[in-house]
């Protein structure tokens, strides 16, 4: 069979379409799912900024695509009558009117964006509510059944018809022929601009809103700058008819899906891949193979089954991309386990081991189906010194998370298999295969019920220490509490990143003493991609400023404790604790402590305020940024030269800061969790090189602005 033009030109069209159909749903979708609007670690798809190319094409051929609606259709008339009247013969000259025709068009979608764009933190604000989020999924799903003909959204025809009359006698008219066209076009292609709307309320970001629709007028004003120019292409379109009703009902079932989508986002995140793959496969049995529309076209019918079975596939595709099968455990309650076999899983929230096998480990078919054949259990020991989690760790002896305690089929332990930290899913499921058979005879298997064993080395120790030998009635002196940890294991900075809690302490002090806030020491970052957490490794003093009552007695002795819970990780992460005392004679004078040389490093360690550096940080729903000016004396070579910590808990993604330099000036991009963040940005900048006259380590204090 050989195709005519036209029906080449209606098939490319056609494709285009659904390439722009995927291209919607990864669109609308993802661009602010569960990681903006719950805090959770995962989010639904990848940010735009990593495929922003094929994000504009996609929103190119949904302009293209736009034009296939019977609403629009008619515009193509509109153009063909208004450059129909003009008598220009030097082609070049024709080509600039349609040109400055679209880019009306462009004008006023583009001006739309920027609004969006604007305004994106009322949008991105009020689309937290599960009350807006509901509101609008029912916009979404109304505006849908226009696509399926159940009403009409259609310019009146006294406006068509004014439209066509104009004369437009230069380049400006012709731009307001074009400007007027595309406001009257913007009810009928209001449903896929709405959505293109909120995308860009979510982001925030003014040249990415008028981006967004200026690439999208474009692709809505492509076949005008086609037909502006060879006017008789109209005899070659393909004639409207009963096949742009089947357009509309395809458009439709995206409107649909992404209804779904903000209805899950109000309900379960998690619906997302049930809801929205439904959708598409339902969507692609009717289109495909129930749906009613006659044309003559045999082309067109197979084309329809194609596009029915691709949604079906794809529908496929995006179920399996939301439903990585892993691990199920049940939960434990403390129940004795009598018979086996058995394992018994101790994470928490705050452990990235816990993370790394959650989502590497647990997720591996093979591990999934060796674990199968065990009974499960898990147990959340984030909240690490409640009394329930001691009980707990006590019975069975667990010093840190991750910790996999395998039982033999009588219910006692194997202790050889004992997992304490990462683990591969091969070496995994050889442990796996040997806990099957322990406990028959001749295997080694340990009661839980057991003879204490000999204490192992702690990775950490912790004491407290002075700059002083005595302290003198009516002054001040600094007292440390100082951790020594085992080469390889850190303690945590007063943010800990994506994971760990910093140290806590509770002051014994005499009557009429204070005791100030620590003094922390520039931080060092550990990265474990996707995640990233700040502490410090060898030693760590943090200092406190003592504040001495007046009527002490010379010849006294004063003593204070200090109770101390930390969080110590390398492989795993162990909690520990100590009761630590100092006591300190009452003197006239005082003269400096062996531990002084302690408190000199850590003053060197100690960020600094420096007027030079000029900072400035904005915000919205989705990103922060905070723009650095360095002196004009210090040049940075490249991103790697600086590291900033942010101060306030819980409201970056850590993993995802990221440091460049453009011309003298550093950007730090950093994504947000969804809390609020303070009125300021306060945190704490690292030179990772020695530069002359600069301090290592500088104070970020500086007020936010909201875009």
């Amino acid at each position: 069979m050989i195709l005519k033009s036209s029906q080449i030109k209606l098939l490319l069209k056609f494709a285009g379409i659904a390439l722009a159909i995927v291209l919607v749903i990864f669109i609308a979708a993802p661009g602010y799912g569960e990681e903006a609007l719950t805090g959770e670690a995962a989010g639904l798809a990848a940010s735009l900024n990593e495929s922003l190319l094929l994000t504009f094409v996609g929103i190119f051929l949904i302009g293209l695509a736009l034009n296939l609606t019977p609403c629009v259709y008619p515009m193509l008339a509109i153009t063909v009558s208004i450059f129909g009247q003009q008598s220009e013969s030097r082609s070049g000259l024709v080509f600039l009117r349609a040109l400055s025709y679209v880019l009306g068009i462009s004008t006023m979608y583009s001006i739309l964006g920027l609004f969006a764009a604007l305004t994106g933190g009322l949008f991105g604000s009020i689309l937290q509510s599960p009350v807006v989020l509901l509101l609008v999924s029912l916009l979404f799903f109304v505006l849908s059944l226009s696509m399926f003909g159940f009403y009409e959204l259609q310019m009146p025809s006294s406006l068509l018809s004014r439209l066509g009359g104009q004369r437009s006698a230069s380049l400006f008219g012709t731009w307001l022929s074009g400007l007027f066209v595309g406001i009257f076009a913007a009810p009928c292609v209001g449903p896929p601009v709405i959505g293109l709307l909120t995308l860009v309320g979510h982001r925030g970001e003014p040249l990415f809103g008028f981006l967004v629709f200026f690439v999208l007028s474009l692709g809505l004003g492509f076949p005008y700058l086609i037909l502006g120019t060879f006017t008789g292409l109209l005899q070659k379109l393909p004639r409207s008819g009963a096949w742009m009703n089947w357009v509309k009902k395809l458009l439709g079932t995206v409107l649909v899906a992404v209804g779904c989508f903000y209805l899950s986002l109000a309900a379960e995140p998690s619906l997302t891949f049930i809801l929205i793959p439904l959708t598409m496969s339902l969507g692609g049995i009717y289109l495909g193979f129930v749906d009613k529309t006659q044309t003559s076209s045999y082309l067109f019918t197979w084309f329809k089954r194609l596009t029915g079975a691709a949604l079906i596939v794809g529908s496929a595709l995006f179920y399996q991309a939301g439903h990585v099968p892993s691990i199920n455990w049940d939960k434990y309650t403390g129940q004795p386990i009598e018979s086996g076999p058995a394992a018994i899983y101790f994470s928490a929230s705050w452990c990235i081991p816990c993370l790394e096998l959650d989502r590497m480990t647990f997720t591996e078919r093979t591990a999934i189906e060796a674990m199968g054949q065990l009974k499960r259990f898990k147990v959340d020991l984030s909240n690490y010194d409640s009394p329930e989690s001691k009980a707990v760790r006590e019975k069975y002896r667990i010093v840190g998370v991750p910790t996999i305690v395998f039982l033999d089929k009588n219910g006692q332990e194997v202790r050889q298999e004992r997992v304490v930290g990462f683990v591969s899913a091969e070496e995994l499921i050889n442990r796996i295969d040997r806990v099957k058979t322990a406990g028959d005879a001749g295997n080694e298997t340990v009661a839980l019920i057991y003879a204490p064993e000999a204490a192992e080395e702690e990775p950490s120790e912790a004491s407290l220490v002075a700059d002083t030998t005595s302290i003198v009635p009516g002054s001040s002196f600094n007292l440390g509490v100082f951790f020594k940890m085992r080469e390889g294991w850190h303690v945590y900075w007063l943010n800990p990143g994506d994971s760990g809690t910093e140290p806590q302490i509770s002051w014994r002090l005499p009557e009429s003493f204070s005791v100030g806030k620590p003094e922390w020491p520039a931080p060092q970052r550990f990265d474990k991609p996707p995640f990233a957490t700040f502490g410090h490794e060898g030693e760590l003093l943090l200092a406190h400023e003592v504040s001495v009552p007046a009527n002490l007695e010379p010849g006294t002795v004063v003593k204070i404790g200090a109770d101390i819970e930390w969080l110590v990780c390398d492989e795993i992460c162990i909690s520990q604790s100590a009761s630590v005392e100092i006591e300190l004679p009452v003197a006239q004078t005082a003269s400096p402590s062996s531990a002084d040389p302690l408190f000199a490093n850590a003053k060197y360690l100690l960020p600094e305020t420096s007027p030079d550096w000029k900072f400035s940080a904005i915000y919205d729903n989705r990103s922060a940024k905070l723009i650095i000016e360095p002196p004009a004396s210090v040049s940075l070579q490249n991103a790697d030269a600086l590291t900033f910590f942010p101060a306030q808990q819980g409201v970056f993604r850590h993993g995802s800061i990221k440091t460049s330099i453009d011309e003298g000036t550093i950007r730090v991009d950093m994504q947000r969790t969804g809390l609020p963040p303070d009125e300021r940005l306060r945190g704490v900048i690292v030179l990772n090189e020695v530069i002359s006259d600069q301090p290592r380590s500088i104070i970020v204090d500086t007020e936010w602005h909201k875009k």
